[in-house]
């Protein structure tokens, strides 16, 4: 991600909260069909102010999440919220950050379309995926409706949400196992597993 996309997020951080609509209900659902064991280490891309946190606590019970911005003002409101009791929060671009441990899961949540090499970013980021482990990319919103929000600033506008199976493509050629495709108008899930050594 560019230093563009930094200083909007890092702008836009003080007020994010309070301007975002978290639809929890469909969030909730879309996070309880990750198989995603109870204690595990989650890592949380493009994390924001932290909107993932009470629901991975509260569906999977991590035993550490965490959290990678690209935007610090964004990481600090989330350290403000929820304090460093289990979360870890990295500054750093997706695309090159080195993680001292691997996660069980890996979630993207409203994060995907801003990593500017999407493929490279996957394949990076799979290199800290436990095997087994869990690669989901997802919104609670539509592709086209992500698209044309993007499409409305000159920061954003070119930070696209490719088709679902354009993903699940890329995906598979970094050796998961799809699990699920879902590119519909009312959300946008796609779900991989790495797969063990045979």
């Amino acid at each position: 991600m560019s230093q563009d996309i930094r200083a909007f997020f890092n702008e836009k951080a003080p007020f994010w909260d309070a301007v975002q609509e978290v639809p929890e209900g469909k969030l909730r659902a879309l996070l309880s069909e990750l198989p995603i064991a109870r204690g595990g280490v989650i890592l949380d891309v493009g994390s924001g102010t932290g909107v993932l946190v009470p629901f991975l606590r509260e569906l999977f019970a991590p035993s550490l999440i965490v959290e990678l911005d690209i935007a610090e003002a964004m990481l600090a409101e989330a350290r403000k919220k929820f304090g460093d009791d289990g979360i870890r929060y990295v500054h750093g671009d997706a695309k090159d950050v080195v993680f001292a441990e691997t996660f069980d899961a890996i979630v993207c949540y409203s994060s995907f379309p801003h990593f500017e090499d999407k493929k490279g970013t996957l394949r990076h980021l799979c290199a800290f995926l436990k095997d087994g482990g869990v690669f989901a990319i997802l919104h609670t919103a539509s592709r086209e409706y992500i698209n044309a929000l993007h499409a409305q600033n000159e920061v954003t506008r070119n930070h696209l949400l490719p088709e679902g199976n354009e993903v699940a493509r890329m995906l598979a050629s970094l050796g998961l196992s799809v699990l699920i495709v879902r590119d519909t108008p009312e959300e946008y899930l796609v779900l991989g597993l790495k797969k063990g050594v045979q």
